[in-house]
């Protein structure tokens, strides 16, 4: 079965949960243009919205029991590009340094490049530590998103190096969450992909 057929002949695809996700990436586009233009109130209601979506989805699945093959391999990818887009545009707007977006980047590239040879695109598999590092790096861009919000505001006094620090420690320990996840992501596909050529032989 290939991975089109998994994805929208399998199981009903058109769900609610799957509209959620879909709004989430339409919404990026926005966002990247408006760090790019230093409107980082207006930014931080888009990525708010952007992140609550991530939650709202799989809560909505759950309770109506309208989980569907497409949903479970659109979440984590879901979830994957809206880092990597924030990321990005966080970078171009001076928000974070390039070298943790390079950071950010390399574990997904590696581990999306083995999935997409060795399994034709498959999901990554959903951890709980996948499900913290996703949080703290999430919550970690948001406050710091909050914190050059302040920086524009005459009002905000020393708040703004306050709040950007606290995004920088949360934004950081998600970095190193990202990169043990990944390397328990490697050893689960490796793992697999072991299994598998042992079945087919």
């Amino acid at each position: 079965m290939t991975l089109f057929d998994r994805l929208f002949r399998q199981d009903e695809w058109r769900t609610v949960p799957n509209a959620i996700t879909a709004a989430r990436l339409l919404l990026l586009p926005v966002f990247l243009a408006l760090i790019v233009q230093r409107d980082h109130a207006a930014a931080m209601v888009v990525i708010a919205v952007v992140f609550a979506t991530d939650f709202l989805d799989g809560f909505v699945a759950r309770r109506t029991g309208t989980t569907s093959e497409l949903g479970r391999w659109l979440d984590p990818v879901a979830d994957r590009l809206t880092l990597i887009v924030v990321a990005v545009s966080f970078a171009l707007g001076g928000l974070v340094p390039w070298w943790a977006l390079v950071l950010l980047l390399v574990p997904d590239v590696l581990l999306s490049s083995f999935a997409v040879w060795a399994f034709r695109g498959a999901a990554f598999p959903v951890t709980w530590l996948g499900k913290v590092r996703t949080a703290l790096l999430m919550t970690g861009l948001l406050v710091l998103l909050v914190g050059a919000a302040l920086g524009d505001a005459a009002w905000a006094g020393g708040a703004d190096r306050v709040v950007t620090t606290v995004g920088a420690v949360a934004f950081g320990a998600g970095l190193v969450g990202h990169w043990v996840a990944a390397v328990q992501y490697a050893v689960t596909l490796v793992g697999r992909w072991r299994r598998d050529g042992r079945s087919a032989g």
